[in-house]
């Protein structure tokens, strides 16, 4: 049986070989015959390759189906992918399926013959304006050779693979498919490619992926991989599409969210400009199409946030791959269970929206901090606060600001009712609290170094930003960043989960009034006298008493009259004596304040001040010393220290008692 499906495969590569124009000799076998042709080389190198010439020189007799070269470049057959013995067998029994035992004629041929092969599969024929095999049209018929005859087709027919397998089993047996088969497991795909489905690859060949220049080397680290990813997941669509579902032009949603063109026209089916050279490959989770070129998804859109444009909110903290990462499922089964909704093959998500919905989310450039927010579906209350305070604006120019963005659940927690500020004062103190939450510039996430980091919101205030084993917190509340850096236009968002508010402003001490001084009293020169010793004022004025580094400490206290030794209580005082005194009064009403320097009282150093008009004169005080003892002629010492002083204050006294 070996040497008769051997036989066979020969047979049909040799008849692939023969160009259209040549006439076979009838009296020489099947490999003989497609040697000779100059169009099989590639059929029968491979016969060669796989030790079936032997098998197709036989008596057979055979009926081969052979492709031409062109055939065997359009499925990107290599030869030297087939180095191992059971790559070999592979080629073997894509071989054998070109091998038909007996001798067919076409004019033997029914329209929806199934025909066994010597690999044990089946094929179909297909009668029309053209006889076809599989997928395969017959260019020429009938060739006749000694030990059978050769049909020649323009296609490689693939066999079926057992059960069948699913996607990835269906491809690394093609033996044609290597090199995607190992990108498929480099990206991380090849569990959900496993899956139950169903899903439609386009599948490129090895050739496909040599011609694009794509080396997996290439496909390095995170970003490299979700490049990867992104290319592959372009070749797949969910559901089962059969090449006879396709139509001309018609656009198809890849699981990238990007769409392809499918091109239908007589010579097969083009997917952008990829030609399917093998269609309806069925797999236990779907069915494969081969291509003969790698589609490349369309340049990335630039962007950095996911906007849906039916409910115009955005998908806080997606990246790329996970905005055009949603597909509508409807009624399909995964996982052993059938889901209807939007899902997204990133997070592995369904949510319960429309297809409208689910089709509308795209990659965009992002716009202002107050868009943002409002898009979020999460800052309601911020954005109504913000608009309250006036703020809108602010975060929607063309400045750059940092905002810590509590969420409506940080806003109820914290009590705040928007309708509580409606006055000038309460909503200044509501701006003051939204500006807490504003830093100017841009701060991401990365700029913040481990501990503690102080910068100055926008209301003046310090606000301290704190990082510790990879979480921030804010304020002195210890709000707690949930989401961080969403892009904005104009800086960026860091979500928080608590209203954080300012410190109190401490207390200030109000500011003294300017003091404008109706008359300034200083010291004489000697150092025993006021000046001027009395002045006029009018009602309301004050009198300022000013001296600086006086060679005698001196000050003002009030007295009971004219030249009275008696203090009023609680009479005006400027403290106790010094050598420097700025001290002031106002007085208020209509009278004649008199004063004296405390110690120098009796050297007689005293002063008036009159208000208005003078108001009623005071008694005259008796301040007769009844003492016999004081009235009696003073000691010598006591007669010596006046009269060491006398001299220096007469002329002061005498210029006072003139004023006075």
């Amino acid at each position: 049986m070996q040497r008769r499906l051997s036989t066979a495969l020969i047979a049909l590569l040799l008849l692939t070989a023969m160009p259209l124009s040549v006439s076979a000799d009838e009296t020489k076998d099947i490999p003989t015959n497609a040697t000779e042709t100059g169009n099989h080389n590639s059929l029968v190198a491979a016969l060669a390759h796989a030790g079936l010439v032997d098998t197709l020189s036989g008596v057979g007799p055979f009926t081969v189906f052979a492709p031409t070269d062109q055939a065997f470049t359009d499925a990107g057959i290599d030869l030297a992918d087939f180095n191992t013995e059971e790559a070999n067998q592979t080629l073997v029994d894509i071989l054998t399926y070109h091998v038909v035992s007996g001798e067919v004629l076409s004019s033997a041929l029914t329209d929806g013959m199934s025909v066994e092969t010597l690999n044990g599969d089946n094929i179909t024929i297909g009668v029309g304006d053209n006889v076809t095999v599989n997928d395969a049209t017959v260019t020429l018929a009938d060739v006749v050779s000694s030990n059978g005859v050769i049909h020649v087709i323009d296609k490689v027919l693939l066999p079926p693979v057992d059960g069948p397998g699913d996607i990835p089993t269906i491809a690394s047996n093609t033996g044609v498919h290597d090199v995607l088969v190992d990108a498929i497991i480099q990206a991380g795909l090849l569990d959900s490619l496993s899956d139950v489905g169903p899903y439609t690859i386009f599948a490129p060949t090895d050739q496909a992926f040599t011609d694009a220049g794509i080396d997996l080397a290439d496909f390095s680290g995170d970003d490299g991989i979700a490049a990867l990813g992104n290319v592959l997941a372009y070749h797949v669509t969910m559901g089962t599409v059969m090449s006879g579902d396709l139509s001309d032009g018609q656009l198809v949603t890849m699981l990238n969210q990007q769409q392809v063109r499918v091109g239908v026209t007589p010579g097969g089916v083009i997917v952008n400009d990829a030609s399917v050279t093998q269609a309806d490959v069925v797999a236990s989770n779907g069915v494969i199409h081969v291509i003969d070129k790698v589609l490349m998804p369309p340049e990335i859109v630039e962007g950095e946030i996911c906007y849906n444009s039916v409910t115009h909110t955005i998908v806080p903290g997606a990246d790329q791959a996970t905005c055009e990462g949603y597909m509508y499922l409807n009624n399909t089964e995964m996982d052993g269970q059938n889901y209807t909704g939007c899902y997204n093959t990133v997070t592995h998500q369904i949510t319960e929206v429309s297809e409208a919905v689910c089709a509308a989310y795209i990659w965009t450039a992002a716009v202002d901090i107050a868009t943002t927010a409002a898009a979020t579906s999460i800052h309601t209350s911020l954005v109504a606060a913000l608009g309250v305070a006036g703020l809108v604006d602010t975060l929607s120019g063309d400045d750059n600001y940092t905002v810590f963005a509590p969420t409506d659940d940080a806003f109820a927690a914290a009590g705040i009712n928007l309708a509580d500020y409606d006055t000038d004062e309460e909503i200044s103190a509501l701006a003051d609290i939204l500006l807490y939450h504003v830093v100017a510039g841009e701060i991401a996430s990365t700029d913040l170094a481990d501990g503690a980091n102080a910068v100055t919101a926008a209301n003046g205030d310090e606000l301290i930003v704190t990082v510790a084993e990879g979480t921030v917190t804010v304020g002195a509340e210890g709000a707690t960043v949930v989401l961080a850096d969403v892009p904005a236009s104009n800086g960026v968002i860091h979500v928080i989960d608590k209203v954080i508010l300012p410190p109190a402003d401490e207390p200030t001490e109000p500011e003294e009034p300017e003091v404008v001084c109706a008359a300034t009293i200083g010291i004489t020169s000697d150092g025993y006298g006021f000046t001027p010793a009395s002045t006029t004022i009018a009602v309301g004025e004050t009198v300022c008493w000013k001296w600086t580094n006086e060679s005698m400490a001196h000050n003002v206290k009030e007295v009971a009259g004219l030249k009275s030794t008696t203090y009023v209580e609680n009479g005006v005082y400027s403290g106790a004596s010094a050598k420097t005194v700025d001290f002031h009064h106002t007085f208020t009403e209509d009278t004649t304040f008199y004063y004296a320097c405390e110690p120098h009282i009796g050297m007689e150093m005293f002063g008036k001040v009159i208000v208005g008009d003078g108001g009623a004169e005071p008694a005259v005080v008796d301040e007769d010393k009844d003492d016999k003892k004081d009235n009696n002629t003073p000691g010598f010492l006591g007669l010596t220290a006046i009269l060491a002083t006398l001299g220096a204050v007469l002329v002061a006294r005498k210029r006072q008692e003139n004023e006075l």
